[in-house]
This record gives structure tokens, sequence and C-alpha cells, in this order.
């Protein structure tokens, strides 16, 4: 998904309008138009204003408009970054898989936990026989596990996994192996 099109996901999940996401950012409502169809780039401090404006980080609003080779690099960085490995299995099925474990990214476990929940919320709602309720509830539930990605840590309690994390990454600055980048700039 590009910037816009984020954009316009999040503020209609928030069921806000052009004109009210506009007057939240003290911008115009065609200037919230013309970002959602991608005819203008919101600048860093439109996009910060964006992001406080729907209760997301800004790399939501960024971080999605990329293609398969992007996506890799960016798997590439967090294998280093996080100590990854890559191992082989075959899942129910019998097809051939490759996995990535992170040893040293604990707050996965939180991200595990909420796909696991989200896998009930699914199975619940394919028993559901009426189609249309079905087809509603299955919406809903994504729409859920979507929010939860998307103002993450904010959709968490304090959780121990946070606190560890933040000293793993604070060890990594101090030691010059994750160097702290303090202005927004796309990794790719």
């Amino acid at each position: 998904m590009t910037v816009g099109e984020n954009i316009r996901r999040i503020r209609q999940e928030r069921g806000l309008t052009l004109k009210q996401l506009g007057e939240m950012v003290g911008v115009s409502e065609a200037y919230i138009r013309a970002y959602e169809s991608g005819r203008r780039n919101p600048k860093l401090k439109s996009l910060e204003a964006l992001a406080q404006a729907l209760a997301v980080n800004v790399e939501v609003l960024t971080n999605s408009d990329f293609d398969g080779i992007k996506a890799m690099h960016r798997l590439f960085q967090v294998f280093r970054q996080y100590d990854g490995h890559l191992f082989e299995y075959q899942d129910q099925d019998g097809n051939d898989m490759v996995a990535v474990s992170f040893g040293t990214l604990s707050l996965m476990h939180s991200w595990c936990d909420r796909y696991e929940e989200y896998m009930k919320e699914v199975e619940k709602c394919n028993l559901i026989k009426d189609v249309k309720k079905r087809g509603e509830a299955l919406l809903k539930a994504e729409a859920d596990f979507n929010l939860w990605m998307d103002i993450y840590p904010e959709s968490e309690p304090f959780d121990f996994n946070l606190k560890i994390q933040k000293t793993h990454d604070e060890a990594m600055d101090e030691i010059g192996l994750k160097p702290k980048n303090t202005e927004y700039k796309s990794f790719l």
C-alpha cells in the first residue's frame, strides 16, 4: 500500500471524513484528498501530524509502499540486527516452508499471541452460518487485527518483553551495532 492508501484506510477505519482529518492536521480537505490519491506526498512534518491525528506510528503510514525485493532487504536488516536464523519445515499439508526466528526480538511474543487470538476469531467467524454476517464478522476481526498492528506498541499493556527489547536496543546503540536514526529516512 502507498502512503496515501494507508492514510485513507486508517482515516476510514477511524470514521473520519477528509475535512475532519484536515482540520485535525491543520490542512485543507483538498490536501488530504491529494495525499490519499498520491498527487501529493506529505513531508515529514505533515506525516507526523497525520500519524498523531490518526493515532498511529509514522512507520504505519510510510513503510508499506514496497515491492518484494525491498521487503526482502527489510527482512535482511531485521535478520542481521536481531540474531535471525532461517529454518525449513513442512506445514500440516506437507508443503516445504521456510521460517525465520529472531533470537533477540522478544517483542515477537506479543505479535504471536495477538495473531493466535486473531486466528481463533477467524475460526469463530467461519462457524457463522449466515454468509453476510460471517463476512461482516471476518472483516471486523481483520480490522481489529490491523488496528492492533497500526497502533503497536500502544496496543499492548506494559509487558516485560517491551522492557527487555528496549534494554537490548539501547545496548546495541551503545556499542554501535544499531546506530540511532533521529530523522525519518526510508531504509530502502
